[in-house]
């Protein structure tokens, strides 16, 4: 071996060894998925979307939630998995202003947070918020019901409860877009508790109190199975018409029998896929380019429509990613 090629040999044996040896010192970068609650599919849809960008990119996912969505449930969660510090945080709140100190929490422990479909109030404290166009969704729930009610006639609003970010946008834009048409009428506003029997009673109330009801809209999944199953029991099906969020398996049944007519559906796999892979560029010196708001758009499934395999690929799963 010449001196030349000896050199050549020995610059090349040291950048393999020096990339074996940043190989093997690369951290594992741990990212814990924080749901609003661990046992419904729109989260368990998220959990196969961000599980799958972890395995992609080599990260490791904790996947902690809870059995109901309530800042009681949740808080001690992030309690628990703060002591384990996590390198970055992907959370749904469950209440815009209980969680701000809790994720304050996070923050002063240098770990960046990421909220995922809700949020808080105060956006200074994350990295970057990623939902659905909830207002957006709510104007088009209102166009579904105007049209099948031909501008004309009652409706209501049946949501969870005040302060959840997603819902509360989707009423505003329901709302605001109930304005545009001056022969109808938002007669009632209630809330169940993310309860479907709640919500069933409500919407038999709504019925007896309303003769000329034409529409409700369920802003989640709860609100809307609920109204629908009322309606189809009072004998009403296809006289008032059911818009309801979200596409979980028990909606999208009652979706194509005709009792919830129109669905506004998200996209909870491409949020949780967004969430882990913002947190990684954030960990891996790419912060600047991760947007602080990233508004996704909501498909509109209707019952004529819902084995058309471009709609259904959106209904969500109720098995987890392992």
């Amino acid at each position: 071996m010449t001196r030349q090629k000896f050199r050549t040999a020995l610059a090349a044996g040291a950048v393999l060894a020096a990339m074996g040896l940043s190989n093997a010192n690369a951290k594992t970068y741990t990212i814990a998925l924080v749901p609003g609650i661990a046992t419904d599919p729109f989260y368990i849809t998220m959990q196969r979307g961000a599980a799958a960008e972890a395995k992609k990119l080599g990260v490791h996912l904790i996947w902690q939630g809870g059995a109901s969505f309530s800042p009681e449930t949740q808080i001690p969660i992030l309690q628990a998995l703060l002591a384990k510090h996590p390198d970055a945080l992907v959370i749904a709140p469950t209440n815009k202003k209980a969680l701000i100190n809790p994720i304050k929490q996070y923050v002063s422990a240098h770990i960046p947070v990421i909220s995922v479909d809700t949020t808080i109030s105060d956006h200074g404290l994350l990295k970057s918020r990623i939902t659905s166009n909830n207002t957006q969704g709510g104007a088009a729930a209102a166009k579904a019901i105007a049209t099948f009610a031909h501008e004309r006639g009652d409706v209501a609003v049946i949501n969870v409860k005040p302060g959840i970010s997603t819902t509360d946008a989707r009423q505003k834009g329901f709302l605001a877009q109930m304005k545009h048409y001056p022969n109808m009428k938002v007669v009632a506003i209630e809330y169940d508790n993310d309860s479907p029997t709640k919500a069933f009673t409500e919407a038999q109330l709504l019925l007896l109190k309303y003769s000329h009801l034409k529409g409700i809209f369920g802003t989640n999944v709860f609100s809307a199975q609920g109204a629908g199953k009322a309606v189809d029991s009072s004998g009403k099906k296809g006289r008032v018409n059911v818009v309801g969020y979200d596409a979980e398996p028990g909606e999208v049944k009652l979706l194509k029998q005709g009792v919830v007519t129109t669905l506004i559906v998200q996209q909870p796999a491409l949020e949780g896929k967004l969430g882990v892979k913002y947190a990684y560029d954030i960990l891996s010196g790419h912060a600047g380019s991760v947007p602080k708001s990233k508004l996704l758009d909501n498909i509109t499934a209707i019952t004529k429509n819902a084995n058309d395999p471009d709609i259904s690929k959106y209904f969500y799963k109720s098995e987890l990613a392992h």
